[in-house]
């Protein structure tokens, strides 16, 4: 889940934060891992998990896919209850959770986190529970894992990983006489040798026959340009260098030469919504894995024109990914360590990707047959597991993300807002308040 919201269905009726989802799991405390905790009970346990959009832990609902976990772990532990309390996006969980830690009252047991937090949560570690010795029977991607560790104590586990394809609507592109099969339109970025120029000239070639966007917005493009970079806003030593990097001022531009083909959407908007089968929509959107959800959330049912096809520019990156963290102010948090433990387990994340399309964070899950051999209907019944984990694979760049890139990239996504859909400044404009926005920050 991301700063641009993720994993939810987000429907008109989800713009409001806190949809709050009381599900009665009555579990026993079996372990899922070994502890020295003293907050054990035997008597009954509540456990208050935060989540944002859906991580697909949740029954499964009408607009929300889930693999129904949270059942499950009642029924193998009868006197655990969970409640859920699930926020409309990452920034209002950001702040509950912001809030919380800080004050260190009104905490929950658990909470999800978006990959992009994580460096602030481990520049204060002590606050969190040590999940190590609950982890012993997982296994996760080194980076995954890497990203979640300090001096050796893992702050965070992680549940799934955001590795990107391109999704694009087959019945635009037959309107505009381009071949729709997921093979031609690999081809058509450019294949296996895809990069920012040969996607932005396909979109260009799309336009100039239809004069209709190519892409939704330019936000979407950048933060899967950005986390192609692997030292972007802050060098190794956590130094503010987003601005003087030409790496930067470089993508910044070559977005910038891209208005024409925008769909000049703020991504979440109720418009953004609607355009997913509007017949002057935008024909592709780069999508990580979870996004498939939003996609058939904001199609519907019966619209079953969007394809993914298995190429990328630059082949690969990896947009999102959560963690579960147990802050050390939890009243259970033993018992709130071996649920966390337990929920990002191999078995459950393999359930979560069939059930919401999560790709799993765990090494076990992404090689089970299941995930490989998964194929989603109404994408066309593409061999999706194959397509996400062959893109998977191509993400060859783990960027560095210090404590000020949260910041840092809200600011550049105010900035692109400011061109791409409020058009109420120039790109030089835009830059240059971005600019002294992140100088604000140091």
């Amino acid at each position: 889940m991301y700063g641009f919201e993720k994993r939810g269905i987000m429907k008109k009726s989800k713009a409001v934060f806190a949809s709050v989802l009381t599900i009665g799991l009555v579990a026993s405390l079996a372990a899922c891992g070994g502890s020295n905790n003293s907050s054990s009970s035997n008597g009954p346990v509540t456990l208050r998990i935060q989540t944002f959009n859906n991580p697909g832990f949740a029954k499964a609902t009408s607009e929300r896919p889930g693999a129904d976990l949270f059942a499950k772990y009642e029924k193998e532990h009868p006197n655990v209850k969970i409640e859920e309390t699930a926020a409309a996006s990452s920034n209002d969980a950001r702040a509950a959770f912001n809030t919380a830690i800080s004050t260190g009252s009104n905490a929950y047991d658990v909470y999800l986190v978006e990959v992009d937090w994580m460096p602030s949560i481990m520049a204060m570690p002590d606050k969190f529970v040590d999940l190590s010795s609950y982890t012993q029977g997982n296994d996760w991607l080194d980076w995954a894992k890497e990203n979640a560790t300090a001096n050796g104590k893992l702050v965070g586990a992680a549940t799934d990983i955001g590795p990107e394809a391109v999704c694009y609507r087959s019945d635009l592109l037959d309107k505009a006489g381009i071949p729709s099969d997921p093979k031609s339109v690999a081809d058509w970025i450019g294949g296996e040798n895809a990069s920012w120029d040969s996607y932005f000239k396909a979109g260009q070639e799309y336009h100039q026959k239809t004069n209709l966007p190519f892409y939704d917005t330019m936000g979407t493009e950048w933060h899967s340009m950005i986390n192609q970079v692997q030292y972007s806003y802050l060098n190794k030593d956590n130094e503010i260098i987003a601005t003087t990097n030409p790496k930067i001022k470089e993508m910044y531009d070559q977005l910038m030469a891209t208005q024409d083909m925008s769909a000049h959407l703020s991504q979440w908007s109720d418009d953004w919504n609607a355009a997913f089968k509007a017949d002057d929509g935008f024909a592709t959107v780069l999508c990580p894995a979870w996004l498939l959800n939003n996609i058939k959330g904001n199609a519907g049912d019966n619209f079953k024109n969007w394809r993914v096809a298995d190429a990328f520019p630059n082949k690969g990156s990896n947009w999102g990914g959560s963690y579960l963290v147990v802050p050390e102010a939890s009243a259970n948090k033993d018992e709130a360590a071996k649920f966390a433990a337990w929920l990002t387990a191999p078995e459950q994340q393999t359930a979560v990707f069939e059930a919401a399309s999560n790709y799993p964070s765990s090494v076990k899950a992404e090689n089970s047959k299941a995930v490989q051999t998964k194929k989603d209907a109404y994408f066309g019944d593409e061999e999706t597991g194959k397509i996400f984990g062959n893109r998977a694979q191509a993400i060859d760049v783990v960027p560095y993300k210090g404590g000020a890139y949260f910041d840092i990239q809200t600011k550049m996504d105010d900035a692109l807002n400011r061109v791409d859909v409020t058009h109420e400044q120039t790109p030089a404009q835009a830059w240059k308040q971005w600019v002294e926005d992140v100088k604000s920050l140091s």
